[in-house]
């Protein structure tokens, strides 16, 4: 076998060696303090940013956060001048299958910004090892909170687990209680008994239920049922009435729908970028981030796609309704609905990482302020999770945060403008970071 270039080799070695340091700086446990001096702070706890603030770090939570002359720096602490430069919280994204996108998108992930991901349907095994390495520090990633199996009236693949009745469906959810899912996620192909009985079941376990609209039940129904959240914005249009309206009535009708979203406290996930993606099929042109999505995954995804390769009429049509979900998860924020950014993270039409970047810019076109969009991926899925020390650049908080080159606020594609993350207390340099994608585009090729 021909030897590769010394140069190459070179930049292998480096990237190897910034992967074992990035290791072992989240892994350690060393406890020296963190300072991040002059950074501007961007979170949801203010409407404008926050410039000059001093954010220090230790034992595991923010210790403190305000101006240098206000805040003490430990002795021996690492500091960090982040002049010119932003920061926001960790990013989360709230709608991924990990096992079906695979072990690629953990390290890109993380190398993005995402600092957790609520997991929508997954191999419960393979999911739990990856989230006990994480959890133990064995393994660079987001904290993972999971459904593991979908339920689902049929079974479209090994992450769904089919219920035939009402009965099937409660022993379904008191099972999936007893093994410790985070919540029961719900797809489309549920009877409405099935629906109810499993609303009442996971209700009586204490486990909020999330997922899709059944074909058989209305989402008004949905919502009064008490999910804690609806996903995909199509999911609207499943089994619904107001396919058979015309445009101005179906608009009329949403808003509507959506007033009695808000009041019932029921969140939306839209996942629009995964409508996009289907709309375009990126796939079948070249793209930089293709190489970080694992082979198996593209695979999955061009074979979706084929055949809609010769039929442009499909994905005009199918462009033009990306622009009429725009306008409703727009209509959405209007009517007072808490939206949360998701990607929908399992084949090839979604970059792990670099996707949820895509959603923030798509919930931006649909009216969202920039830093409503940003709280959408921090702030409010920590309200909607209950996790009260994520979501905030604040004391006592978990050490998850992102520092940008360039102001987000001034233009939410800023968001992809990384110089560091900081996970777990711990600062990811650039250097880092770009081990964490060569490590996900190797670990691409294997599966």
């Amino acid at each position: 076998m021909p030897k590769a270039p010394a140069k190459h080799c070179a930049i292998s070695i480096a990237l190897a060696a910034e992967l074992i340091w990035a290791v072992g700086a989240v892994t350690s446990g060393q406890t020296r303090a963190l300072a991040l001096t002059n950074a501007t702070i961007i979170d949801a706890s203010s409407a404008l940013p926050r410039p000059s603030m001093t954010v220090v770090v230790r034992d595991g939570h923010i210790e403190s956060v305000g101006n240098r002359k206000d805040v003490r720096i430990p002795a021996g602490a690492q500091v960090v001048d982040l002049s010119g430069k932003f920061l926001i919280p960790g990013l989360w994204d709230m709608h991924v299958h990990l096992t079906d996108a695979k072990a690629s998108a953990i390290p890109a992930l993380v190398a993005n910004g995402v600092t957790g991901v609520r997991d929508m349907g997954s191999l419960l095994p393979q999911l739990d090892d990856w989230r006990a390495r994480i959890n133990s520090g064995a393994l660079i990633g987001p904290h993972i909170i999971r459904a593991g199996p979908i339920l689902n009236g049929r079974a479209f693949g090994p992450t769904h687990l089919a219920v035939a009745d009402a009965g099937e469906a409660r022993a379904a959810v008191r099972t999936l209680a007893k093994i410790g899912v985070d919540f029961i996620k719900i797809h489309a192909t549920l009877t409405r008994d099935e629906f109810l009985a499993i609303a009442e079941e996971a209700k009586q376990a204490g486990l909020p239920f999330v997922g899709h609209i059944p074909g058989g039940v209305t989402p008004a129904e949905v919502s009064g049922a008490g999910p804690a959240s609806i996903e995909h914005t199509e999911s609207l249009f499943v089994g619904t009435p107001y396919v058979q309206m015309s445009r101005d009535e179906m608009f009329a009708a949403m808003a509507d729908l959506f007033r009695r979203f808000a009041r019932n406290g029921t969140r939306y996930t839209p996942t629009l970028v995964m409508y996009k993606a289907s709309a375009d099929w990126r796939g079948f042109a070249p793209h930089a981030q293709t190489k970080y999505v694992a082979r198996s995954a593209q695979e999955v995804m061009l074979k979706s796609a084929e055949q809609y390769k010769n039929l442009p009429d499909v994905v005009t049509g199918r462009m033009r309704v990306l622009g009429e979900l725009v306008r409703l998860v727009g209509m959405m924020r209007e009517q007072g609905v808490k939206v949360m950014a998701g990607t929908d993270l399992s084949d090839g039409r979604i970059f792990p990482g670099y996707s949820i970047h895509e959603e923030l810019a798509l919930l931006v076109d649909a009216g969202f302020t920039p830093g409503e969009a940003i709280a959408a991926a921090t702030r409010v899925p920590a309200e909607f999770m209950k996790m009260d020390d994520v979501g905030l650049i604040a004391p006592l908080k978990r050490p998850d945060m992102v520092v940008l080159t360039a102001n987000p606020l001034a233009d939410i594609h800023n968001t992809m403008k990384i110089d560091s993350v900081v996970l777990n207390g711990r600062l990811l340099k650039r250097t880092q970071l770009d081990a964490l994608l060569a490590e996900s585009a190797r670990l691409a090729t294997l599966n």
